[in-house]
């Protein structure tokens, strides 16, 4: 019996190699570029940045965080607004 079968895993689950995601993302970016928006984004960004640096950098410095949980979150917006008075 294979080990998957024995400790109760199945085929679906993929772990971080998810192969069925990286097939939807891949099938999205291609269906954007295709549709034409990759200058109007970038020219959307561009202009945010231009006319809201501060946020711009703000919202970058989230991004580079990378994904929180919800207390970390959560602690990142109660600083956030503490940090605006």
């Amino acid at each position: 019996m294979p080990d998957a079968l024995l400790f109760g895993m199945s085929d679906k689950n993929q772990g971080e190699g998810d192969k069925i995601s990286a097939q939807h993302y891949n099938k999205d970016l291609r269906s954007f570029i295709a549709e034409g928006k990759v200058d109007p984004a970038a020219r959307n960004a561009r202009d945010f940045v231009e006319t809201q640096p501060d946020l711009a950098a703000l919202d970058e410095r989230k991004a580079k965080r990378g994904p929180m949980s919800w207390l970390e979150r959560t602690i990142a917006n109660v600083r956030e607004v503490l940090a605006r008075k």
